[in-house]
């Protein structure tokens, strides 16, 4: 699992799970036309696919090992979530009872929630750091990050489309998105108590390892500084949007233009704190 494309899959499966929280329990329900419903789960849908997709190979590489069960749970789990939320958008589309479709989607938040166990237990396995427990939280406040921001960014875009939509719900995102970066923060300073990239491989393993990650990442803490500089960057946009979002108005169009920074930004720091999961 030491691989980027591992890596990448897990960024993108704590998008996918992050947003799936964000959007179906929100107060936008009900309040928003369902379309901000359908589009924005498309898009965690898309992602959900593209965390699945790109953490087939290194899940595939456990096959023959004791974890191969964990493996196949995440893989199951990660379809599920995908599946279960393209289903929810689609019963918006064709106007089902609009309480199937939020059914379907809290289904797709648990059951993405349900894929960090077994890969924190894949990593506890290979591992040790700090356990399952820490692996789980690691991946839950990453996916804090990750969705928030997503998600805040489709819902500014929402307010093209709905003129006249308070913007206490533009409010409530910047809010939350205050929140999703203390919940970044967490996730990069818990990722010090595991081992860099390549850190004990030897011979062959080690050559391949060093060929597939860049020589910065692998030296001491620099991950770490990486992922708290851009969260600091995060951190500031968060406190342009509470006060963008309370003016409201063209106010709303200058905080997607901010969200559109945050969800540039976001990634790099989860790729530099999941650099060192596994």
């Amino acid at each position: 699992m030491d691989a980027p494309a591992a890596v990448l899959g897990l960024v993108l499966a704590m998008t996918a799970v992050g947003g799936s929280a964000v959007l179906w329990p929100a107060p936008t329900w009900g309040r928003v036309r369902h379309g901000y419903e359908i589009l924005t789960g498309a898009t965690i849908a898309l992602i959900g696919w593209g965390a699945w997709g790109a953490l087939r190979a290194p899940l595939a590489g456990l096959e023959d090992t004791d974890l191969a069960g964990d493996a196949s749970l995440v893989s199951t789990l990660l379809l599920v979530l995908t599946v279960a939320t393209a289903a929810a958008c689609l019963a918006l589309a064709v106007r089902l009872p609009s309480i199937i479709a939020r059914v379907l989607g809290i289904v797709a938040m648990l059951a993405g929630l349900a894929s960090f166990v077994p890969l924190a237990a894949i990593r506890a396995a290979r591992d040790g750091a700090g356990g399952l427990p820490q692996g789980v939280t690691e991946l839950v406040l990453g996916s804090a990050l990750m969705g928030a921001i997503w998600v805040g960014m489709i819902l500014g875009h929402w307010y093209l489309v709905e003129r006249r939509l308070s913007n206490r719900y533009m409010v409530w995102m910047a809010w939350v998105n205050v929140g999703a970066v203390v919940a970044g923060l967490g996730s990069v300073l818990l990722s010090l108590r595991n081992s860099v990239p390549c850190e004990g491989l030897e011979g062959p393993a080690f050559d391949a390892c060093i060929r597939q990650f860049s020589p910065v990442l692998r030296i001491g803490d620099m991950t770490v500084i990486l992922g708290v500089g851009v969260l600091a960057l995060v951190a500031l946009i968060a406190g342009f949007n509470v006060k963008l979002a309370r003016e409201g108005g063209r106010s709303i169009q200058a905080s997607t233009g901010m969200f559109y920074l945050a969800v540039i930004l976001a990634p790099a720091v989860e790729f530099a704190a999941k650099v060192r999961f596994f």
